[in-house]
């Protein structure tokens, strides 16, 4: 009798289990749909925004170019010694050509070559030899600047010394041009003529260029060279670059001087030929 009874205990167990287990189960389904169901809570921090640095915006470029290399020694020491990315276009047969190309390289400074060419008539400058003319043979143009090159062998790139009448030539341009390809060298068109084509045949041939905006010392005076540098300086914060020319001049030296720290107030930074050249 007491096993009887003990069996069906056993067997009313069983039968509670299985709704409770099945319970279970239901509650877990159950309890996952809701959990799908429920929204993510709402956070009301402010949401953390990553910013990336600005790339630096390069200041404003003024490249001074000091003309005439290779006549006024002393003046160009004195230049030099200003310890300023300067860039010095040398005259390839001057008197002291090689004792400036020295002490240019001594001071880490730039070379171009300054290269002679023909005015027009009126302009009573004194010529220099191997003068590139109009009328000359594409193979006379070409040997002229390859000589003058292998005077000035530092040169990174050419400017015209006068040539009015010579950067107004196509043909004449269009030679230099291909040397100036050939070489890797870059143009500064000297700007001693409205009508210069070199700007133009040096983009249509790929050589790097740039062109004079102002002769700073046309007046050989420091206020006047001042002004001249003020306008550049303006004119370099407005378009992002620009070039000026001046000469071994002590009214030059002076005034260059004296604006050096204008120039860096004003965020305008000096810097050789080559780095405004497009």
């Amino acid at each position: 009798m007491v096993s009887r009874k003990k069996n069906k205990n056993i067997r009313n167990k069983k039968l509670w289990v299985k709704p409770y287990i099945l319970c279970l189960i239901i509650l877990a389904i159950l309890g996952v749909l809701l959990f799908w169901k429920i929204p993510p809570p709402q956070i009301d921090e402010p949401r953390q925004v990553v910013r990336l640095p600005m790339p630096k915006i390069s200041s404003p470029m003024l490249a001074l170019i000091i003309d005439d290399g290779g006549y006024n020694l002393e003046n160009f020491k004195k230049i030099l010694a200003l310890e300023k990315p300067i860039t010095y276009a040398i005259l390839p047969e001057a008197p002291y050509t090689r004792e400036t190309i020295l002490l240019v390289r001594q001071k880490r400074q730039q070379v171009l070559l300054h290269l002679p060419m023909e005015p027009k008539e009126g302009n009573h400058a004194p010529l220099e030899r191997n003068m590139i003319r109009c009328g000359m043979s594409p193979q006379q143009i070409k040997s002229i600047i390859q000589n003058a090159l292998k005077q000035v062998p530092e040169a990174r790139g050419i400017n015209n010394h006068m040539g009015s009448k010579a950067t107004e030539n196509l043909q004449v341009m269009k030679v230099l041009m291909e040397v100036l390809k050939k070489e890797k060298l870059f143009y500064i068109d000297s700007n001693t003529s409205l009508g210069s084509v070199g700007p133009l045949l040096a983009e249509k041939n790929g050589v790097p260029f740039a062109r004079n905006e102002k002769f700073i010392d046309q007046e050989k005076n420091v206020n006047a060279i001042k002004r001249a540098i003020r306008q550049a300086v303006k004119k370099a914060q407005k378009e992002g670059k620009v070039v000026i020319i001046g000469h071994p001049y002590a009214e030059t030296e002076q005034a260059f001087k004296e604006m050096i720290s204008e120039i860096e107030r004003q965020g305008v930074r000096l810097v050789f030929a080559s780095e405004v050249v497009g």
